[in-house]
């Protein structure tokens, strides 16, 4: 009888033993969930930039065929632009330069290491356009001049410049012109380009909003040809425009 007790006390205390550690086990258990929980919240989401950086890279110049063929060889100059509008056509931001004046042969290729690069950064709603200008110089010494002071205010991407609307200019020459007014340079520097001067020139629009998540390069192969004094002339002008 006494054996029988024994084994029902022993019974009873091995059971509020399981129970106690079960208890103990649980509490852990819901004290490292809620650690883990803890921890978790803890986490910020990245902000997300929205801005881009566009960069030019001029890549060659080819002198297919000149215009002057009696002295074998054009005074060639090439200015290019990068000039950022907003949604009504107002520019806001402009970085120009320009290469030359430089002599050059038939077949001869100018290379990309000659040619300076360029960036600006677009805002989430901006319009960016890429304008290209290549002259052949007559006058030297005033064509110097020019791209002297163009080069001057290359740099000169921050200044602001709402007052001039870029819809008013239809040519890629006025659209870099109309930049280097905004620039600071003013408008009397088209006056030191003469028309017939012009080999070729281009405008290439970016729209943030419309741009690939996977192009970041944009290639732009560009040949300008034509007559001038019955003399024909070809050229062929690659660059290329990276999005960061």
């Amino acid at each position: 009888m006494f054996s029988i007790h024994l084994q029902h006390i022993v019974k009873r205390f091995v059971f509020k033993k399981i129970v106690f550690f079960f208890a103990i086990s649980l509490c852990f258990t819901a004290c490292k969930s809620a650690k883990v929980a803890s921890t978790t919240s803890t986490v910020t989401t990245p902000v997300v930039k929205k801005d881009k950086i566009v960069e030019i890279s001029i890549k060659s110049i080819e002198a297919i065929d000149l215009e002057e063929d009696l002295s074998f060889a054009d005074e060639v100059s090439l200015t290019y632009a990068l000039t950022l509008v907003d949604e009504n056509k107002k520019i806001l931001k402009v970085v120009n330069t320009s290469w030359g004046v430089e002599s050059l042969k038939k077949g001869q290729i100018v290379k990309a290491e000659q040619f300076k690069k360029l960036e600006i950064v677009i805002p989430e709603k901006g319009t960016l356009l890429s304008s290209v200008i290549l002259m052949e110089v007559d006058n030297y010494e005033k064509a110097m001049s020019t791209i002297k002071k163009i080069n001057e205010l290359g740099g000169l991407a921050k200044i602001p410049a709402t007052i001039i609307n870029i819809a008013e200019y239809e040519t890629p020459l006025a659209i870099v012109f109309a930049s280097l007014q905004a620039a600071g340079l003013g408008l009397k520097v088209a006056d030191r380009f003469d028309q017939d001067d012009l080999l070729g020139q281009s405008t290439f629009e970016l729209k943030l909003d419309s741009l690939s998540n996977t192009q970041k390069n944009y290639p732009v192969d560009l040949t300008f040809e034509g007559e001038h004094l019955k003399n024909t002339f070809r050229y062929k002008l690659t660059y290329e425009l990276k999005i960061r």
